[in-house]
């Protein structure tokens, strides 16, 4: 396993394949998503529609980590930046920084304009922070932190990798918050090969025992939820969603890449459905005296 600060090669699959995914522009996504442009499970109560539920999981996801008041407070994985808006305007937080590897997600978070909210264009791996972090939280990134046909024991390295930075970011007693897929009920060697191939190349999925075993001396597990169905009827609402502004996503990507789309949410609702993937959110809070 790699120590705390033992770097090596970059484990994570390259930003230039991620990045394939999320340039086909802001507006495709603006015309599937809500608006909030979150794009990852929502965290739904029985009456909740999308926006609200979306919400419900950024609150979740800050309260976990505490960071209401936080001086400085890190999200790896940014997306569209809601949650960092979130956190300044409602949850008190003076000063925020969002990791994406996205040029255009960093461009839509810069045009809040808000001093408070900071956007770095790269990877975790690369992330240099001046000085700690009170609370860190990271949802829909840790699904590509691992290369697609790696070695078991360099995938848990890479996660070990990923950890351990994160251990190394946050203050003593502080919370990281971590939303990720994961495989279930599901081998490896099973994964969907359209999904792996046309969605997130390269990319491939923990399972629970990877987390486990990659965060273990350096963080405690204070709280592990499995919310597959969350992200089952998250899926269903984009897929409707998409449906109805079909015409305007054909102009924007075309027909091929709308049908695509359409493929990808509708296969992984089925696979949150039967538990072939899960939704994970762990809460782990940082043990400062590690064995690691």
């Amino acid at each position: 396993m790699l120590g705390i600060r033992d770097r090596g090669a970059s484990p994570c699959t390259p930003d230039d394949l991620i990045r394939q995914h999320y340039d086909l522009g802001n507006a495709f996504f603006a015309s599937w998503l809500d608006a909030s442009m979150c794009y990852s499970s929502a965290m739904f109560e029985p009456d909740d529609d999308l926006a609200r539920a979306q919400l419900r999981k950024i609150d979740y996801h800050l309260a976990e980590a505490r960071a209401a008041g936080a001086a400085r407070v890190l999200d790896v994985g940014c997306g569209w930046g809601q949650l960092l808006r979130r956190a300044v305007e409602a949850h008190r937080v003076a000063h925020i920084v969002g990791v994406t590897p996205s040029l255009n997600q960093a461009k839509h978070i810069r045009d809040f304009g808000d001093p408070r909210i900071e956007v770095e264009v790269g990877s975790w791996y690369d992330h240099r922070p001046a000085m700690p972090y009170d609370a860190i939280v990271s949802i829909g990134a840790f699904e590509h932190f691992a290369r697609r046909g790696a070695l078991q024991g360099e995938k848990l390295e890479g996660y070990r990798a990923f950890f351990g930075e994160v251990h190394s970011w946050l203050k003593q007693d502080g919370v990281f918050s971590l939303q990720t897929i994961a495989y279930g009920n599901m081998r490896r060697e099973d994964q969907n090969n359209f999904l792996s191939s046309q969605i997130f190349p390269e990319s491939d999925l923990p399972t629970l025992a990877d987390l486990v075993l990659s965060s273990d001396g350096l963080f405690e597990v204070v709280r592990l939820r499995n919310d597959r169905s969350d992200y089952e009827r998250t899926l269903i609402e984009w897929t409707k969603n998409l449906r109805r502004s079909w015409q305007h996503a054909v102009a924007l990507v075309g027909l091929e890449r709308v049908k695509m789309f359409d493929r990808y949410l509708r296969l992984s609702a089925l696979g949150f459905h039967t538990g072939t993937a899960n939704l994970f959110r762990v809460t782990l809070r940082r043990i400062d005296r590690s064995r690691a």
